[in-house]
């Protein structure tokens, strides 16, 4: 007994020694090789996250995109190759060939289930199939886990935790049969680097799931390169998103204000075109109505009326302008006519003066007044069409004069009511231009008695020159006394009063020439 209690006290006091003298030593080699994967690891992971943001970078700076219009998230299916089932996620668009989707959150997954649930019940209905109201009224919760991103160092640790959460066999009892001490020493030893490496295995398992969650976090996105997927199908739209596209998001869905097509109003049109079921268009705007019909509740007042109909793959078009009145019958038949590159001009009010790529000057009068149809017009792809008259802001309108087509020009003149200023200035524009174009007038005027003064001197220099030849002849024979000498003398006379009423009417005709010259330059320039 007593040499029992000898060497219990004497193994103990050896364990401490040998803890004491070798622990630090050895003990040391299991935390340095811990804590290398730990740094492995966490440098591993910071060369993945520097290398991803350096691709970022160089995309970005290769590849310079204009602001994209915003788009909306969208629940949808996707099939991968090689995968033997649909997948649910959330797309959110498809950039640089890449398909960016992330997983739905609690409520949309909610509403994926609620499309699906939809899908299926108008598949039954659409088969024939009864279908069955759910009474029950509680909403069943969907409970997730968190997702983890599954990298290889997770794998790894989950595994190593698998391992360590086997139970440990039991230790045998010592029942003092064996009472060596380096075999005590040993067990102690394995003991403590047991511990120790369990203890790090189980910081780094924490750090690498931490680090995990933290990247999933930052990088919600799945991405997935587009020719790696079969089929995405858009669920909320019901359509399939087209991967030939590089670059695409799903737009947002605008809702546009319904417009009226027309000024509304009281008064009724009937309109009767030929031949019958023509589309009906209102200052160029398309109705859902076909001729013959009446387009109701429209405001009295002036409006261009135009059908069109497809006769041989080309189109007929055939326009009116029609004045509609609230206390009568307003009736009209309009004829299609052959295709023709034609251009109306229809202006509210009346009268108005146009100008075809050209702005109003005082050296330019108006090519048109309306209203106007004017045939056989060149095809531009663009054209301004300058409209004015008095007591009214001159209105331009660009357009595209279309082959073909009737290339209808309408526009609402705004009155000057309170800038009498204005008023007087296009007054005296008006005035001024008027009296340019009498001065052209003049100038075109004068070249008439010019040219007929001239030819009327040059006439009677002639009838000069045929006087002074008679005058000779009979000089040289007025030694004799004759018939013909007589007649010489006579045609010489007459020659000479020919001349002189000619010189007489040139001079005064060039005098009216010049004077025209004149006042044509004065009035002109």
């Amino acid at each position: 007994m007593f040499k029992r209690i000898i060497f219990s006290s004497f193994l103990a006091l050896s364990a401490v020694w040998s803890y004491a003298d070798d622990g630090i030593a050895q003990g040391a080699e299991p935390e340095q090789q811990v804590q290398a994967p730990a740094q492995t690891a966490a440098e591993s992971s910071a060369a993945i996250e520097n290398s991803s943001s350096s691709i970022a970078v160089v995309s970005s700076s290769s590849v310079v995109e204009p602001e994209a219009p915003k788009g909306r998230e969208v629940p949808v299916r996707y099939w991968v190759n090689g995968d033997s089932a649909e997948l649910e996620a959330i797309f959110v668009k498809i950039e640089n060939d890449t398909v960016y989707l992330k997983k739905p959150t609690e409520a949309e997954q909610k509403q994926i289930d609620k499309i699906v649930d939809e899908q299926d019940l108008a598949l039954q209905e659409s088969n024939g199939q009864q279908v069955e109201e759910s009474e029950e009224d509680d909403e069943v919760e969907i409970k997730r886990d968190t997702a983890v991103i599954m990298t290889d160092a997770v794998k790894d640790s989950m595994a190593a935790q698998a391992d360590t959460s086997k139970p440990v066999e039991a230790a045998p009892v010592d029942d003092g049969a064996d009472d060596d001490l380096e075999t005590a020493l040993a067990k102690e030893d394995t003991r403590l680097k047991k511990e120790e490496i369990e203890k790090f295995e189980k910081e780094i398992r924490e750090r690498e799931i931490q680090d995990s969650l933290a990247a999933a976090k930052k990088n919600p996105y799945i991405k997935i390169f587009r020719f790696e997927l079969k089929r995405l199908y858009n669920m909320e739209d019901e359509v399939m998103i087209d991967l030939s596209l590089s670059n695409y998001i799903v737009p947002e869905i605008k809702e546009e204000v319904e417009k009226d097509l027309y000024p509304p109003g009281k008064a009724n049109l009937l309109v009767v075109s030929t031949p019958e079921a023509c589309s009906l268009f209102v200052n160029g705007i398309p109705l859902k109505i076909v001729a013959p019909d009446t387009i109701k509740n429209i405001k009295p007042g002036k409006y261009t009326i135009s059908v069109m109909k497809v006769l041989k793959d080309v189109e007929w078009w055939g326009s009116a302008v029609v004045r509609i009145n609230a206390d009568s019958l307003n009736k009209v038949t309009i004829p299609v006519l052959r295709p023709s590159t034609r251009l109306t001009l229809n202006s509210n009010p009346e009268a108005a003066e146009v100008y075809v790529n050209e702005e109003p000057s005082l050296n330019k009068m108006p090519d048109y007044m309306t209203d106007a149809i004017v045939d056989n017009v060149k095809p531009q792809v663009k054209a301004t069409i300058f409209f004015r008259k008095v007591g009214y802001r001159d209105t331009s309108v660009t357009m595209e004069i279309k082959p073909y087509m009737p290339n209808l020009a309408y526009v609402d003149m705004t009155p000057v009511l309170d800038d009498l200023e204005f008023i007087e200035e296009q007054n005296a524009f008006n005035k001024e231009r008027s009296l340019r174009r009498i001065g052209r007038g003049l100038l075109w005027g004068s070249i008439v008695p010019i040219l007929a003064g001239g030819v009327l001197w040059y006439l009677a220099e002639r009838d000069w020159s045929d006087a002074a030849d008679k005058k000779k002849a009979y000089e040289s024979l007025s030694a004799f006394d004759s018939e013909g000498t007589r007649q010489m003398v006579r045609d010489n006379h007459k020659l000479n009063d020919r001349g002189d009423t000619k010189c007489g009417v040139a001079i005064g005709l060039g005098a009216l020439g010049v004077g025209l010259l004149a006042a044509g330059i004065v009035l002109a320039f």
